[in-house]
């Protein structure tokens, strides 16, 4: 018995090394429905590198860094938070990211826009390629966001983590719009709107990220006129003339120049909104992002509002 024992038990071990150890070659592959079909990847991946800033700020949301960054310089600018990992690849622009740089980091998986499409092939070599459109001209970019942010998740393993993002992202939706209404009143329409320059504006619509996300909060905007497939339109100054009666904030980064001159414009003078005081400056949050960004304009657009309007 005691001969059989001995003899059996290091079999056994054997075994149940060997099978852990293959496990993951057993387990099913994941599959996402991209840009280019259907991706599959033999288990989550580790290592992210993000094309887009929207897929960067997504991926760190989920409680991972991503091991390549592209325009990480002007993510501090433009986007803010949430914050870049201490240490990762810098790939370059976006729109024509270093593959080299790529190559070195290392990644299990590349997450990238159509917008550059004729890298694919080229992108596809270094690793499985992840390529999600973030907007479209006919879907809330909001909607796209959460949709993008799921599919993100299952790349990386992370469908809790985001079920329960969402989740907090819902409800700190509803409590930011009811803080809204409380402090301009239930009727009161808001226009979002950024400055190419002193006499060019782009005022955002429903279908935008602001605007999709105010929808969200059960808060009203204004614009309703003709858009990009971002979302806004573009005008000159007079373009805010029939929305002048509502509330109006514009989004930073602004050159303090171009405010200067916007400001002590004539036509902006006369505006209804500038002349009673319903002018609200936004800190710096990223208008074309994923669901953080959206979370950030959110918080930052109650606050504004809530701290009052522009002196």
């Amino acid at each position: 018995m005691n001969i059989l024992r001995a003899l059996v038990c290091p079999v056994l071990l054997c075994a149940a090394i060997i099978a852990t150890s293959i496990s993951p070659a057993l387990a099913d592959p994941i599959e996402i429905e991209h840009e280019r079909g259907i991706l599959r990847l033999d288990g989550p991946a580790k290592r992210v590198a993000t094309i887009n800033w929207s897929f960067t700020e997504s991926v760190i949301a989920l409680g991972l860094d991503p091991v390549a960054i592209a325009d990480p310089q002007d993510y501090v600018d433009w986007v803010a938070k949430p914050d870049l990992p201490e240490s990762f690849v810098d790939l370059g622009q976006r729109a024509s990211p270093n593959l080299e740089a790529l190559r070195a980091s290392k990644p299990d998986l590349i997450i990238s826009v159509p917008d550059i499409g004729m890298a694919y092939e080229k992108l596809a070599e270094i690793a499985p390629v992840l390529e999600l459109r973030l907007f479209d001209g006919k879907t809330p970019a909001f909607e796209t966001a959460r949709e993008v942010f799921g599919k993100i998740a299952k790349a990386t393993g992370r469908e809790a983590e985001a079920q329960a993002y969402l989740a907090d992202v819902d409800q700190k939706m509803i409590d930011y719009g009811k803080r809204i209404k409380t402090a301009i009143g239930p009727d009161q329409k808001i226009n979002v709107v950024f400055f190419f320059d002193e006499s060019n504006v782009g005022i955002f619509a429903d279908i935008s990220l602001p605007g999709s996300v105010m929808t969200a909060m059960n808060v009203p905007i204004a614009y309703d006129g003709e858009v990009n497939k971002w979302g806004f339109g573009r005008g000159g100054l007079e373009i805010l003339a029939p929305y002048a009666k509502e509330t109006l904030v514009y989004t930073n980064p602004v050159p303090d120049v171009v405010l200067d001159k916007l400001l002590n414009s004539p036509m902006w003078k006369v505006m209804d909104f500038t002349r009673n005081n319903r002018v609200y400056e936004l800190p710096v949050v990223w208008a074309y992002g994923g669901v953080p960004s959206a979370l950030r304009f959110a918080r930052l657009l109650t606050e504004t509002i809530e701290s009052g309007p522009q002196q």
